[in-house]
């Protein structure tokens, strides 16, 4: 029992001794600590960030009919941070490209930039794309195959 009598008190006797750090007062004052934002002008931002939103999805969906322009708009989505709000638009998207994307390297000539974007993207979602050795081979023999023509 007298040991932790002797704690608390080292404990009192050090916390009464601490030095105040006599910062000086702050030059915003208290202004932001009571800040309120009214409700009428929260609600008008909702509707244009919803009215975006729909700007927005509309212009990914018109991105499907390129395909190359359509991961670089998802790209763009995810890198900004708001690729979220469009989540099974997204998802929809790329299952198609990966469904189809045996008949895009086939048809089409990509450069080795949207070869990786597309790549990366797939990989980043979840899909199933082979990796390491393999895919710089493809890609290399792709590059080499151009470089031929």
């Amino acid at each position: 029992m007298e040991i932790g009598a002797d704690l608390a008190a080292n404990t009192n006797q050090q916390n009464n001794s601490r030095r105040s750090g006599n910062f000086p007062p702050t030059l915003w004052g208290c202004s932001f600590a009571s800040f309120s934002f009214p409700q009428t002008e929260f609600e008008s931002y909702s509707r244009q960030i919803e009215v975006l939103k729909e700007n927005v999805k509309g212009m990914l969906i018109k991105s499907k009919e390129d395909p190359v322009q359509n991961i670089e708009f998802i790209n763009l989505l995810c890198r900004l941070g708001v690729s979220y709000h469009f989540d099974s638009e997204i998802e929809n998207n790329l299952t198609e490209i990966f469904d189809d994307l045996p008949n895009l390297l086939e048809k089409h000539d990509y450069d080795l930039y949207t070869l990786s974007l597309l790549f990366r993207v797939l990989r980043q979602h979840g899909f199933k794309m082979p990796s390491g050795e393999c895919i710089l081979v493809l890609l290399l023999l792709h590059s080499l195959h151009l470089l031929l023509r």
